[in-house]
């Protein structure tokens, strides 16, 4: 006969149990509502069934204390979780602080490493500057140099450098285009205080210092002047970020000290070249210089089969002059004549001094007729334009000699040889005229009074 299965008690009690226990851990490690009241769904269940009567005392007991024990284990479990975590935390804000300081210091490091760099640069730009200084004997190339290093500088947004002429005048020597070149030199031929200042002044839109009308002056700019002794070499103009206009302007006094050694070297070689090529007395080329450009004349004629002359000139009588008037008096005359060739003279005309009162010259003109077009107009000109000396009027006349390089094409001591002896035969005719030789006989005379 079939009947109700019998339940085994110990299973129903192990069943409850062990959904008491799993339901506990998931409260104490997930602290969750629905796992607290399951779990006491569950020991109410168990106790309900121990007092109904199917289990015994002993058997409550031991389900107690089990259960008690199970419950013992993940609370003791959970505080070495805690201790653990607290730990953890303990040295995780170390390793934080430890990282803080360590961004802090790799922070400052990567600052220092740019100062050295922006410092081995400007190291380099100044060494390159020198060098170019110690090779290179031209102002501009100088400048240049110079306008590059400053246009790749921290805080800079454009750079100017002006150079001051011979005459007075301003003239650029490097140009950003950030700069309206004219603008700036009607700004120095309108504060000449400006133009004259030996420090580096700054300049900015409110004005405190000095204020410049249009753009860009209404930037902040740092005016930089060149000087050696009391004279302004060049001035650079930068415009600056103005935030770091203090930073900018520490480096620039050595800067400029370099260039300006530079520009005086650079002026005082043009100096020595200009003395060793031209006469300090009539500014006409020395013998070497004129000698170099006749060279240089004479290769042009041959090579595109073009007509020069070459002439020698001096003035009549002069050593009697001389001896009359006195030697101050023969140099201004010979200044005379220099200047009164020079007012007369083209492109195609080259003056030279041989010594004395002797004078070359060299014509690139198409005929010889050109050639005495143009001595009839300086016989002219020295005519009425007589050189003085105080109240006395020198008046004087001058002969030349010429000779043709085309068509015979002879070597230059032959060229130079055939002209002193067209001189020597306008002398003996009479003075005052121009010959061109031709040959053995009687030169043809050209030109006279």
């Amino acid at each position: 006969m079939s009947g109700p299965i019998p339940i085994n008690v110990s299973v129903v009690h192990a069943l409850l149990f062990w959904c008491v226990v799993p339901v506990l851990w998931g409260c104490l490690f997930f602290n969750k509502a629905w796992c607290s009241f399951l779990a006491g769904a569950a020991a109410v269940a168990a106790v309900a069934h121990v007092v109904v009567g199917h289990t015994g005392a002993g058997d409550l007991v031991f389900h107690l204390g089990t259960f008690a024990l199970a419950l013992l284990v993940p609370l003791l479990f959970l505080r070495s979780q805690r201790i653990l975590a607290r730990e953890f935390s303990r040295r995780h804000c170390g390793l934080q602080e430890q990282k803080m300081k360590v961004l802090e210091t790799h922070a400052a490091v990567l600052r220092e490493k740019g100062e050295r760099l922006d410092q081995l640069e400007r190291l380099q730009n100044r060494f390159a500057l020198v060098q170019v200084m110690a090779t290179k004997l031209e102002a501009s190339e100088i400048l240049q140099t110079l306008g590059h290093m400053w246009k790749k500088r921290t805080g800079v947004k454009g750079c100017l450098i002006l150079r001051r002429q011979s005459n007075g005048s301003w003239g650029t020597a490097f140009s950003d285009g950030h700069f309206n070149v004219q603008d700036w030199v009607r700004v120095l031929a309108s504060h000449p205080s400006l133009a004259r200042s030996r420090n580096i002044r700054r300049t900015s839109a409110p004005g405190k210092q000095l204020t410049l009308p249009g753009q860009p002056f209404g930037s902040t700019c740092i005016l930089v002047p060149f000087t050696w002794d009391k004279d302004i070499l060049a001035i650079g103009i930068l415009e600056v970020d103005p935030a770091r206009l203090d930073e900018s302007t520490d480096g620039f006094n050595i800067e400029r000290k370099l260039v300006s050694i530079g520009l005086r070297r650079a002026d005082l070689y043009d100096l020595m070249t200009e003395r060793s090529r031209f006469d300090a007395l009539t500014g006409a080329f020395l013998r070497r210089s004129f000698m170099e450009r006749l060279e240089d004349g004479l290769r042009k004629s041959h090579r595109y089969n073009t007509p020069l002359y070459f002439a020698l000139m001096d003035i009549d009588n002069f050593k009697s002059l001389n001896d009359r008037w006195g030697h101050l008096a023969g140099d201004k005359v010979l200044i005379a004549l220099a200047a009164a060739v020079r007012k007369l003279s083209h492109p195609g005309i080259t003056l030279g001094r041989f010594g004395g009162d002797e004078f070359a010259l060299i014509f690139e003109m198409e005929t010889v007729q050109d050639v005495v077009a143009w001595f009839e107009r300086l016989r002219q000109f020295l005519g009425e334009n007589s050189a003085r000396d105080r109240d006395t009027v020198l008046r004087f006349t001058v002969s030349a000699g010429v000779s043709a390089y085309l068509p015979e094409r002879p070597p230059v001591s032959e060229l130079m040889a055939q002209a002193d002896r067209a001189l020597y035969q306008s002398k003996r005719a009479g003075r005052d005229r121009l010959l061109l030789w031709q040959g053995p006989g009687p030169a043809a005379a050209l030109g006279k009074k």
